[in-house]
This record gives C-alpha cells, structure tokens and sequence, in this order.
C-alpha cells in the first residue's frame, strides 16, 4: 500500500513560487484577530503560528504583522498592537512546548513591538508598555529577550581576548590566526540590518552544526593583508638558512603585522640579545669595541664617556619600561574583534535592550532578569542561545568559535546562571572590545563599534540605575543585596569600567600630546610588542573619546550609589578582634588601595587609587575641555559617597579648577596678545558657561565639605568630613585668589557698562565669550562667599591676607613709606565690601583676630605669616570707606589699634597702624565722646613710641652705664625704590621684630614720623591739651638728635629724615620746649654745615622758628661775643660766629630782621668792607654781603 500525499511537492513548490497563496491566507488569519471574532482567535491563531512555520519564508507572516505595525495611520497600528497582544499571548504555551528550536518565531514583529515602546506618540508608546507590563506579570521575559540575545551572540560579533592575540604574535601564528577567524566569519555573509532584519535561526543553527565554509587562504589573506606582510610570508621559507635572519623575520613580523612603527628597522639587522639591560650593555660594548678598533687610541675620559652614556641609556630604558608596562596594564582586559561589521547587529540589540530598560521605570524588567535563570531544560528553544554563549566563552579563551563544543569543565569561566548576569556580562564584553590594529578597516566601522561601546555603557547604566532603586526600598532582603553584590562581583563591573575610563583618558590625552619621548624610541628599537600597539584606536582625535567618557561617568556615578547601598561598609569586614585593631586594619587596607595603581578586589570604587587618580587629573587642559562639566557633576553627585577618599579628591580638584579659571581670566585679561599656551594650543572650543559650571562646582564642593549638610541623606563619618575641612580651608587662598580675578573681570565690565550708559563710551563690548553675563558671574562669586563668613570668617580673613601678599604692590616712591595698593589688590578690598554680612564693624573684628593670632597658610613652597599683609588690606580698606562708616566704628578700630600695637610685629606692621591712625584722625577731627578722645590718646602715644622705637634701631649706647646714644658705623641702605611688600621682603619682614629691627627700617621710621608727627599730634591733642604732648615728644626726639649730631657720610640718610621730622615739629610753638635747646646746640656744632644741599631746607625752617618762638633769640645772637664760643678754635671763632649768624638771617623772610640793622652793624667793625683779620677765612666776604643786605642769598 502506498501512501500519496495530499500535495505533491511539485504543487508545493509551484505555489510557492507561482502563487501568493501563503500571503493571502496568512493576511485572512491575522484579520481574523480582531475584536469581533474573539471566539475564533485561539483557532485563528494556532493556524496562523502552523503557516509561519510550513511557509518558505519566515518574512510571509512577518510582513503582514510589521506592515500593520508600522502603518501610517494611527488607529491601524493600534489595531496592530492589540492583534499582536493577542497573538503572543495564545502563543505562549505553543513555543514553550516546542521540542527544536529550529521553529520558528515572531521575531520580527516582536522587535516592532519593543521599538514602538519609545515612540513618540503617546499612545501607541502606553499600549506597547501595557503589553510589556502584562507579558512581564506572566514570566515572558526570556521570550522577549531571545530575538535581542541571537543578536548579541551573532557569530560576527565573536571576540578574543588580547593575551591570545599577543601570544600569537610572538608564536609567529598571526598568519593561521588570520585565515581561521576570517576565513570562518566571512563565510558567514552579512547584510545590512535595521529593525526589521533579525536573525535567521535556521540558517544560523546550519552554520553552527556544519562549520564555515572552506576558502583559500591566499584569497582571504590577500583581503586582510599589506604588502609587507606578503613579503613576510615570501621571507618565510627561508627561515631555516641561519639562525640570524629567522630572528630578523621574527621581529619584523611583530612590528609590522601590528602596525608599529618600523623607521628604527636597522636594529632588525643586528644581533640577536636579550632586551633587559644586560643585553643592552653588551650591545653598547660591542659598538664600543668597534669604535675602539677603528681609532688608533682611547683615552680613559672618553672611556668614562661612554661608560655615562651607556648608564644613561640603560636608566632611560628602564623608566621607559616601567611607563610602558603602566600603559599596557590599561589595555590588558581588551578583546579584539577577528572582522568588522558585526557592530550593526550589536547596536540593534542594544537599541532593543535600552527601548525595553526604559519604558519599565519601575524596575519590572530588572526584577525579572534577577529572578529569571537560562535554564535550557525547561525551554528547549533556548539552547541556541546557550550554544552561542558557550562558543563565544571559548573563542574569548583563546580557542576557535566553531566545531565541536569543548566540556564545560574545561572553560576557566562560569557561565553566567541569570539573565541578569548574562545581560550585565554581554554589555561589559562590548564595552572591552576593539578592532585589531592589523584588520583593513573603514572610518565607518571605528565609528560603529565607538557607538557600540557608548551603547553599551547606556544598557549598563540603566541597569544599574533600577538596581539601585530595587536596593533603596525598606523592604529590600539580604539575599536580594547578596546577590547584587554578588553579580557586581563576578561580572567585575567597576574594575572594567575604571579600565575602560582610564584607557580612554589615555587615549584623549595621547592624541593631545603626539610627541614621544626617546625613551620610547629606545625601547622601540628593542623589537617589543604592547598591547597599546595591537589596538586600532582611530585617528579622530581625543574628541572621539568623549562620548564614550560621558557615558561611564554616569555608570560609575550609579555604580557609586549601588555601592553605597549594597556594601555599607564601604571595605571588606577586617579579621580584628577589638573596634581599635579593626579601625586600624581597615584604614592599612584604605591606603593599600588608595596608592594602587591596578584594581584591588573588595574595595569600593571610591576607595580605589585608579578612580582617584582619574578624579585628582580629570580637569587638567590635556584630556579635554569639553570633559569638566561631566567630571564637576559626578563628583558633585558624589560627594556623600567618597568616605575616606573625600579628602584625597577634594584638594587637587578644587585646585585645578581654581587653576582653569585663572588661565580663562589671564586669556580674558590678555587677548589678542601672549595668552597661556595650554589653552591657545589645544584647538578646543570651550563652552561659553565654562567658567560658571566650574565656579557652581567650586561651590558645591566647598559648601558641602565646610558647612553642616542636614539636608543630605547619606550619613557620613565626622573624621572624613574633618580631614576633607582642613583639605578645604588649606585650597582656600588659592580659592579666594580665583574669587579675586573673577571679581576684577566682574568689576571691569561694570565700569565699563556704566561708562557706555553715561555716554563717555561709545561702545560697550566685552572682549571674551566666557565673561559676558557679568550679573550671573557676580551672583555665583557671592554665593561661593556669602555662607562661609559666617563660620569662617576668620579662615576667610587669612586668605585675604595670603592673597594680598601674593598680589604685587604699586612702584613706591623713594620717601614713601606706606604702601599704595595696586589695582589687584583694591580688587581684594572691592569683592570684601561687596559681602554684607561683613560690616564694617565685622571686618574690623576679623582683621584683629587674625593679627593676633596669624595663622600660617600653607602656599606652594613655605608656609606666610599674614600679620603684615592683613593689616596692608586693612589700611587699604580703611581708606576706601566713607567717613561716616569709620564715625560709626571708631571703638572697633581704637580696639584693633590698641590689641595690634602691643603684639611683636614687624616694623612695616606699626608703620601700617600709625597709617590707619593718621587716616582716621584726618577725617575725623573732631569726636563728641571724651572717653573716645582720651582713647584714642592713648593709642596714638602707643604706637608714636613703638615707631620712635623702631627709629632709634641705629643707635647704640656710648657706654654700659651711660643714657647717652650714638649711630652705628654701619650703612643705610634706603629700598624703597623696589616694592618691599613681594613675598621674599615679606618673609624677611615677618621674621623679624622691633627690637632687632634694622637700619633699613630706622630710616623709614624717621621719614614716617616726619610726614606724620606733628600733624597728627595737633590733630589728637585739642588747644587746651598740648603741653600733654611735649613729654612724648621729647621721648622720640631722644632717638632723633644723635642722628642730627652725626654728619658722616653713612648717617647721611637718618640726618636727612631726623632734619625734616624736627623741621615738622618746630612749626608748632607748644613744641619748643622738646627741642629748643637742643637744635641750638646743634647749630653751634662745629660741623653743623657739613650736610647735603637737600638738607638746607629744613634746617633753614627749623632756625627759623627756633629764632621767631624766641623773640630775644635774634638778638642773643647778634650779641654773642665769639670768646664765650669754646667749641671752635680761638682762631675760628669769630668767623664761624659770622657764619652762623648769616644763616640765621637767611632763614628769616626778606627784611624780616631790618629793624635788627643797627646791631648787624654793630657786630662788623667796618661798615663798607670786612676787616682785614677776616679777609683770609673762607666764606666771610659772602656772610659779609650777607651782613650788609639783612638777606643772604644761599
């Protein structure tokens, strides 16, 4: 008996080819799902899945199902979703039954489904999250991933690790490693993929069981080689000759096959050796044994020469090997791809994946994966996925894709159990892998595969994201945190990430700095293969990098607060016994870490050396501009999480941001001229809010460390944020120095806009981008400030005095002595009046605290003392006020006068108090409050008598027992040309103290005194209180007058200055008493005229009110007999009486004494001409004439 089938295959065929009977009929079932016919839907669809699979083509059905999809119209699509609801509903028991996978699946259309999850229309994106929702609720998670894992185990996408290729390299199988992977991949086919394109499970499953079809080598390598590497393989047969050339063949073949540079090729040429230093030793005494046989002699120097050179050379190589093996270490977890073009179906199933992660918020689809295991038994379908999964594990092992599948036992890796270990684990291959710097490769697949790795970063992130949020609800068990900690684990989550971002931060910062050492070429020459070399790492440029940058930012960020939450510990639980061991023991485990430079297990990310390395280096120029913004907000985000680490971050970042903005002002400052060649040089356009991201940054991360954060949710151990405070208030001169040139540039543009508005500028444009919302610039720079005056307002003084210091002071005149504040530094006093919780009354306070106590900040090199620079700020500041803020606040500064007079500063220091005082009694003159008045006597007494004291630093005691003083030999120098206020005058001045003051400062005190004395006296003292003075004036004259007795050349600068202070107080009647006596004494000095010329004028007013306070002084002497003059010789008596009585007449006005001409007579005994005795002494006749017309002209 024979059986005939209904149809024949002849019939078969000629419908299929002949006819679109498998198209009208599968159109007619998938009507039939609408919603008036539910009673036929579970016929109606078992029907349809049967022609899905007996069709020739799995497109048939597919193609009626996504041309609904994809309709234009919205109420078909619609429509669609609901029929394709039911259709993978009533499918559910009919593929979890399936006995083969080779049946076939919706796939198609379900990729259709899971794009129109993030589709812009409202309503079609809620009905696909509705269907998802539901299909989740029923456990159908593997259904809805397997389309998008065929994708991502494609055999296109098989990778191997980087240790196999480099062992291949230098096995000299590069050439089978080549034709294997090639040969099998191309066989493959490949086809240009968008959402309608999936994976053909039959044809993929046939390739799997059959194997890659066989292609000629020559063939294949003619496609994927250069010509050198031809001529590599030519050279191949005669590797058995000599032992020599199978060396040079060897290392050309390393060199070229991985595209390293080969100009250094004559030392392919040379001898095999070793490439430790012993090797390079001797091969530097062979060239120097040449050298020697080709010179007659060589002498034991030129020896010595080259025993330096070949130390020299040998140091480099080994410095040169210890960066490159740091370098390498970056690019050990890499996997390389063996051919391009698999990156198009690896985006497509990430682009499904993140569709899927996003539309379920509330992490329905994370808590399946976790809960879901690839579990092959229960669902047979699943085993080409699992077949794949083992196939790609061995290929990355080093062992080849296709063939027969080798014994799990055998596999060094454990397959992932969960779907969310193979997901997570899936992403991270992704994210490792490259293309081989040896494959023939288009911009186009660099480009792809970048995207790809940026894509795969995103997956992760969200996946991490809803773990987080899993972890954060109360209700969250330990074995759930278990097992997260665990997937993080064996996944190795943050260490491939930390390696991912420190190689591509090298790679920015490697196509900024092209330029190579001679290391490098030394150790070039030496033939060896890295990793870096192996890589095709593009020629773009590091902008290529910042995607990719952006991306694992993010991931680490959510990998930092699933730490946090799944290991609150932070480090791994100590073995100690008491609290104090196990304290001790996990902070020697912390250091460990921290000075790693390789990833150290069962340490969080932010107790590990590479994320804080790449944090402390993130914001300098070379790896990119465009980075900071991103590398600000993880850190900022991050700051609750750091833990030990806040410290460590927070110092060299607030310093390079500080660093950044200081280059963007000086460009701002100098533009169009010289600007800083780290900014000039990069060809980087830098965002217009560059400087404001920054300075919010700045704030974020001071705040946060300084002030009380009640707000924050995170609980943090008190001693970290107390080291992470000193670390701040140590940046805080640099920070308040940053602050200072963003205000000038503020302050600038506000001068200039007033100016525009006012009319007396035409124009009014600011010459940079980066400065020209000066209002914003200016709110941010007083919210940085404003929170910290009031908890470190004394920290924020210091600064201020540090960063005057730092500042350069205006070119002082030769007779000045105070200092006159430069533009930069009124600067410092414009942004500290600009701050109103700091009053005048505050600042006053402030200034005083840190006088007296000075703290010491630590600069770049030496630690400042800020006593002398705070009070240079004051003075200043002092100035700047109105004069109704000072009547207001005058026991504040008598109190930070009287508190800072009685410390031992330096002499600059009550040069500046006697400063302050003077100003404030010039515009003050008169006060209402006698207690006032007699305090601010006492101050001026104060400080008049440390200033006198400081004047009489030059002098010395004539002996033990005797109150008599005389100058010291020694000489006076006068700096006052050059700015004595720089830091290295300053830590001399800071060093030193009134007592030991020395000449320099003598000089000085005697100028200050000249200009200040007697006016400010006059001013302290009312009319009826000015005999009260005279005590303390003779007490500074007591240091005055062994200046004036001495006319030697060296005392010539204190002569000059006591002449002029003396000149000043004389003009005061109520002063006589002081002085009187003594400047009569010294007018008969036999010396007395033995001055400088510049010195006349004030002699010449001090004789002229010593002759007008005493009315009968003239007359004395005009009647002075010169036999009552011991002092001179008896035969120069009478003309150096003649001499001095002249001059008392020059310093009178004109005809001032001609009611005195009877007794001028009377004094010359000829009327008309000089008596004979006195015509020899020198200088009479012109006293004479003098005598004659009662003026002489001098």
């Amino acid at each position: 008996m024979v059986s005939v089938p209904p149809i024949y295959p002849v019939q078969l065929r000629a419908l299929e080819e002949s006819t679109d009977f498998f198209q009208r009929l599968s159109r007619v079932l998938w009507s039939q799902l609408d919603t008036e016919q539910r009673e036929q839907h579970v016929s109606c669809v078992d029907l349809f899945y049967r022609l899905h699979c007996l069709a020739p083509s799995a497109s048939v059905c597919e193609d009626i199902i996504c041309q609904a999809l994809l309709h234009k119209d919205k109420a078909v699509r619609l429509e669609a979703l609901h029929r394709f609801t039911v259709l993978w509903h009533l499918t559910r028991e009919i593929q979890g039954n399936r006995t083969m996978s080779l049946s076939r699946s919706f796939d198609r259309s379900l990729c259709v489904v899971v794009d129109s999850l993030t589709s812009t229309d409202g309503s079609i994106s809620a009905a696909a999250q509705c269907w998802l929702v539901r299909a989740l609720s029923l456990n159908d998670v593997i259904r809805i991933l397997e389309p998008i894992l065929l994708l991502l185990l494609h055999p296109s996408t098989q990778r191997c690790s980087i240790q196999s290729v480099k062992q291949n390299f230098s096995a000299g199988n590069q050439t089978t490693l080549c034709f294997v992977t090639v040969a099998g991949i191309q066989s493959c086919g490949f086809l240009k993929l968008d959402v309608l394109n999936v994976v053909d499970r039959e044809a993929l499953w046939a390739e799997l069981e059959n194997g890659p079809e066989p292609e000629k080598p020559t063939e294949t390598l003619a496609a994927s080689r250069s010509e050198s590497e031809k001529t590599e393989e030519d050279e191949v047969k005669e590797e058995e000759e000599e032992e020599e050339a199978e060396s040079e063949h060897t290392e050309s073949a390393d060199t070229s096959g991985a595209q390293v540079s080969t100009e250094n090729s004559s030392s392919g040429s040379a001898p095999p050796s070793s490439t430790e230093d012993g090797g390079l030793v001797n091969g530097l005494r062979r060239v120097e044994s040449e050298r020697t046989q080709a010179s007659d002699s060589l002498s034991s120097e030129d020896e010595e020469d080259l025993e330096l050179e070949a130390m020299a050379r040998s140091r480099l190589l080994k410095q040169e090997r210890e960066k490159r093996e740091a370098i390498n270490s970056l690019f050990r977890h890499v996997l390389l791809y063996p051919v391009a073009g698999g990156w198009r179906r690896l985006l497509q199933g990430l682009a499904l994946l993140d569709s899927l992660l996003r539309s379920s918020p509330e992490c329905h689809l994370v808590d399946a994966l976790c809960c879901t295991s690839l579990d092959t038994s229960s669902a047979a379908h699943l085993n080409l996925v699992s077949n794949l999964l083992q196939r790609h594990q061995q290929a990355q092992d080093g062992k080849c894709f296709y063939g027969c599948l080798l014994s799990p036992a055998s596999s060094p890796s454990v397959p992932p159990s969960l779907l969310i270990e193979l997901l997570v684990s899936l992403c991270l291959r992704i994210l490792r892998s490259h293309y081989p710097s040896y494959l023939s490769l288009t911009p186009l697949d660099l480009q792809g595969n970048r995207e790809v790795q940026v894509k795969s970063v995103t997956v992760l992130t969200r996946i991490v994201n809803q773990l987080s949020f899993m972890v954060r609800g109360q209700e969250c068990s330990k074995a759930t945190l278990d097992s997260i900690h665990k997937l993080l684990t064996c996944c190795k989550v943050q260490q491939y990430a930390l390696l991912s971002l420190s190689a591509s931060m090298y790679i920015s910062q490697k196509a900024a700095d092209k330029a190579s050492s001679k290391g490098a070429e030394l150790l070039d020459e030496q033939g060896g293969l890295s990793e870096e070399s192996l890589l095709n790492l593009g020629a773009g440029g590091a902008q290529e990098q910042y995607p990719l940058q952006i991306e694992l930012l993010k991931l680490l960020q959510a990998l930092i607060v699933l730490e946090y939450h799944v290991w609150p510990g932070g480090v791994a639980a100590a073995v100690a016994s008491t609290p104090l061991a196990r304290e001790w023991q996990t902070a020697v485990l912390f250091q460990q870490s921290i000075k790693a430079a390789q990833y150290v297990q069962s340490h969080p990310i932010t107790a590990q050396g590479m994320f804080v390395s790449s944090a402390a280096r993130a914001l300098q120029p070379q790896y990119g501009y465009a980075m900071h913004p991103h590398w600000v907000s993880l850190l900022c985000s991050s700051l609750p999480y750091l833990g030990r680490s806040l410290g460590i971050i927070v110092s060299p970042l607030i310093s390079q941001i500080c660093k950044n903005m200081d280059e963007l002002v000086k460009l701002h400052e100098h533009d169009g001229g010289r600007t800083n060649h780290s900014i000039t040089s990069r060809r980087e356009n830098i965002a217009p809010d560059y400087p404001l991201t920054l300075l919010e940054g700045l704030t974020t991360i001071t705040h946060y460390c300084l002030l009380d954060n009640k707000k924050s949710l995170v609980a943090c151990d008190p001693v970290d944020v107390r080291n992470a405070r000193n670390a701040v208030l140590e940046a805080l001169p640099h920070m308040l120095s940053c602050m200072a040139l963003l205000w000038g540039v503020v302050y600038r543009e506000e001068i200039q806009k007033r100016a525009s508005d006012s009319g007396h500028s035409s124009k009014h444009a600011s010459t940079s981008v980066y400065f020209k919302s000066s209002k914003v610039l200016r709110q941010r720079i007083l919210q940085f400030l404003l929170p910290l005056t009031g908890h470190y307002g004394v920290q924020l003084m210091a600064s201020v005095g540090v960063v005057w210091s730092n500042r350069k002071g205006k070119r002082r005149h030769k007779n000045q002595v105070l200092p006159v504040p430069s533009e930069a530094r009124l600067i410092i006093v414009e942004l500290i009046k600009s701050l109103h919780t700091l009053n005048t009354e505050t600042v006053l306070h402030l200034v005083k605290e840190v006088v007296k106590r000075p703290h010491q900040i630590k600069g770049d090199q030496k630690a400042t003392l800020v006593d002398i620079p705070m009070l240079q700020f004051s003075y200043a500041y002092i100035q700047s006020i109105p004069a109704q803020a000072l009547q207001e606040n005058v026991g504040p500064l008598l109190s930070l006068l009287r508190e800072s007079v009685q410390l031992n500063l330096a002499p600059p220091g009550h040069f500046l108090l006697l400063g302050m005082l003077n100003d404030f009694v010039n515009r003050l003159p008169n006060m209402d409050s006698k207690k006032d008045s007699k305090d601010l006597q006492e101050v001026t007494q104060r400080i008049l008598e440390a200033v006198g004291g400081i004047a009489g630093s030059s002098l010395e005691q004539t002996s033990w027992l005797s109150r008599s003083l005389e100058v010291k030999v020694q000489s006076q120098i006068c700096p006052e040309a050059e700015e004595p206020d720089d830091a290295d005058s300053m830590t001399q001045a800071n060093a030193m103290v009134s007592s030991s003051a020395p000449s320099v400062y003598s000089v000085q005190a005697l100028t200050l005194l000249a200009e200040i004395l007697a006016p400010l006296l006059d001013m302290v003292y009312r009319s009826d209180e000015k005999e009260k003075a005279v005590p303390l004036i003779s007490r500074l004259l007591y240091y005055v007058f062994p200046y004036l007795k001495n006319h030697s050349a060296y005392n010539m600068p204190s002569f000059a200055a006591g002449a002029q202070l003396v000149s000043s107080l004389s003009g005061y009647a109520c002063t006589k008493r002081a002085w009187k006596k003594e400047v009569f004494e010294l007018f008969m000095d036999p010396f007395f005229f033995t001055m400088e010329a510049s010195c006349a004028h004030s002699w010449k007013s001090i004789i002229d009110h010593l002759l007008t306070h005493e009315k009968t002084m003239f007359k004395d002497l005009m009647g002075m007999q010169s036999s009552s003059l011991k002092l001179f010789p008896s035969a120069d008596q009478k003309p150096m009486l003649l001499k001095r009585q002249a001059f008392a007449m020059f310093s009178g006005e004109l005809d001032q004494y001609h009611l005195y001409l009877p007794l001028i007579q009377d004094v010359l005994d000829v009327p008309c001409s000089p008596p004979a005795d006195l015509i020899s002494a020198p200088d009479v006749t012109l006293a004479y004439n003098g005598h004659r017309t009662c003026k002489l002209p001098f």
